[in-house]
């Protein structure tokens, strides 16, 4: 057997044992795997009472169906789902008080469910 194969073979089976060890990522949420989370429990109408840990939510069609998505980047961001199956953006214009986005949006269709 010549030197070079002898070589070509203990460099493959170190590069095989370097990867073998390799720490495998966990299942975190990343800008390319980005997951949803129902969160409706976060925010209030304006008609209900305050509640401590909730934010205003001004919209046609109450708290229900709101997720939050989380893309890894440690950004807040926050959808609804309205009756006829469309997410919409919230926005919040004044520190905790959050608005319905009239356009609806595709990004959490690209999500997980987590």
């Amino acid at each position: 057997m010549s030197r070079s194969l002898v070589r070509t073979g203990l460099a493959a089976a170190a590069i095989s044992a370097v990867t073998g060890l390799a720490p495998v990522a966990g299942a975190q949420p990343s800008y390319y795997d980005p997951v949803i989370t129902p969160c409706g429990h976060l925010f209030r109408t304006p008609l209900e009472a305050p509640r401590a840990g909730t934010d205003v939510y001004w919209s046609p069609f109450g708290t229900g169906g709101i997720v939050c998505y989380d893309d890894g980047t440690g950004m807040e961001n926050y959808y609804q789902r309205d009756p006829w199956g469309r997410w919409h953006d919230m926005n919040e214009l004044t520190p905790g008080h959050f608005f319905y986005v009239v356009f609806d949006s595709t990004v959490p269709d690209q999500a997980t469910w987590g």
